[in-house]
């Protein structure tokens, strides 16, 4: 992947925050999402509005990288514990859901500092 590329994925992703968002709320009020995966969610949104992070946001671009990376991994979690269906049921961004929280994982990855992506993908249950 080259740079504009992984920059038009990521881009891409964050036009579509406003569905995700709202993803994310009806996901958190489903009973049929576990109550581990709402923590991880719930993790997650507190983790971008905080104001220690791992890439401070006040850096253009990069600071909003790490905080696209956690919340796609965040759904990703989702998407395989859930499964597709309850995705699909409250999902209305333009974008299929699926290749878009990929297509935001591996670009974020691309932007991230080495010692980040490493941070970040060793907190992550295999």
């Amino acid at each position: 992947m080259d740079k504009e590329k992984a920059k038009s994925l990521l881009l891409d992703f964050v036009n579509l925050i406003p569905a995700f968002v709202k993803l994310m709320y009806n996901l958190v009020k489903d009973p049929a999402v576990s109550t581990t995966d709402k923590a991880v969610l719930g993790a997650a949104i507190v983790y971008i509005f905080s104001p220690v992070d791992l890439i401070p946001d006040v850096i253009p671009f990069l600071g909003q990288v790490d905080d696209a990376y956690l919340v796609a991994i965040a759904l990703q979690r989702l998407l395989n514990s859930a499964g597709p269906e309850i995705i699909k049921k409250y999902w209305e961004g333009s974008m299929d859901v699926f290749n878009s929280l990929q297509n935001a994982v591996e670009a974020a990855l691309f932007f991230l500092p080495q010692k980040t992506v490493d941070i970040l993908l060793k907190k992550i249950p295999n």
